[in-house]
């Protein structure tokens, strides 16, 4: 949808740390419907800072399994609970 908005957007690097999802982005690229780029495995050790300045938008989606009301709402004692981790890398503006 982002490629209909904007055709020269482009993606930098990847976070997935579920291997099926990954195996499903490295299939996108070989088939030609991702743009291929490095997948870094685990978003609490994710290095933003090559990227700042460089980057105009972070994509993503966090796990709502630990907020989730169908879920045990374990919030931070959940090792899916990655919002600090997102906000880290996603730039402020001040």
């Amino acid at each position: 949808a982002l490629r209909i908005a904007e055709p020269s957007a482009r993606t930098v690097c990847y976070v997935e740390g579920e291997a099926a999802a990954v195996c499903w982005l490295v299939q996108s690229f070989q088939a030609g419907h991702m743009d291929e780029a490095p997948i870094w495995g685990d978003l609490q050790t994710f290095d933003a800072r090559p990227f700042r300045g460089r980057v105009d938008l972070v994509q993503g989606g966090i796990p709502c399994q630990p907020a989730s009301k169908a879920g045990k709402q374990r919030g931070t004692d959940d090792e899916r609970w990655l919002w600090a981790h997102a906000t880290r890398v996603v730039p402020h503006r001040r």
